[in-house]
């Protein structure tokens, strides 16, 4: 289907990009609309990963600050799975690895990609890579990680899958790359087809 996009311009350029673009799409009926404006924001791809311990039937999952939350509900403190956003250039695989290093202290041992999508397509551009990703060492100890020269303070910490599905349907977890990957992997486990063996 058609669209014709008459102008673009950049309303604000820094930890995110927002762009606005004058268009006109044609429609379900074959005409064209009449002139519209929409914006879109920016940040970069996302690589998200849900971390699964098959042995002991257990996610790995963080608890971190975050001020947009806070700004709307007085409580700050998410519960998510690792993920981090996409520097100019570099792989998506590679986010992914980085991120579990820096948010956990581990290091993946294999890496397979759930689902890509969209997480609110009409004024975001950013894509969420969602992944199922096993450990080198799911026995080694945890504690509160993050970059420190970005004030991160990461807590991880192993939850029984029972129970982190127990909590996203009881809203304690609502972060959504999360509950997406919980309720994927539960689906991904029921099908006896599908052994959850990532291992390189």
């Amino acid at each position: 289907m058609r669209v014709h996009i008459r102008q673009t311009g950049l309303e604000y350029d820094g930890f995110i990009r927002i762009e606005r673009a004058d268009l006109a799409f044609e429609k379900f009926s074959g005409e064209m609309s009449g002139a519209v404006r929409r914006y879109r924001y920016h940040r970069g791809d996302v690589a998200a990963v849900m971390i699964y311990d098959s042995g002991q039937d257990r996610v790995l999952l963080i608890r971190q600050f975050r001020y947009a939350v806070h700004a709307r509900t007085g409580d700050g403190w998410l519960i998510e799975c690792v993920a981090g956003i996409q520097e100019k250039g570099e792989a998506i695989e590679t986010v992914a690895r980085r991120e579990v290093l820096e948010e956990t202290g581990l290091k993946l041992a294999g890496l397979e990609l759930l689902a890509e999508y969209f997480p609110s397509p009409g004024g975001c551009s950013d894509k969420i890579h969602l992944f199922l990703g096993t450990l080198q060492d799911p026995e080694a100890s945890l504690g509160v990680h993050g970059v420190a020269q970005e004030e991160e303070d990461i807590q991880a910490c192993w939850v029984p899958l029972s129970q982190a599905l127990e909590m996203s349907r009881a809203g304690r977890i609502q972060d959504a790359k999360t509950l997406i990957g919980l309720h994927m992997l539960e689906s991904r486990l029921r099908r006896p087809s599908a052994p959850c063996d990532l291992a390189d």
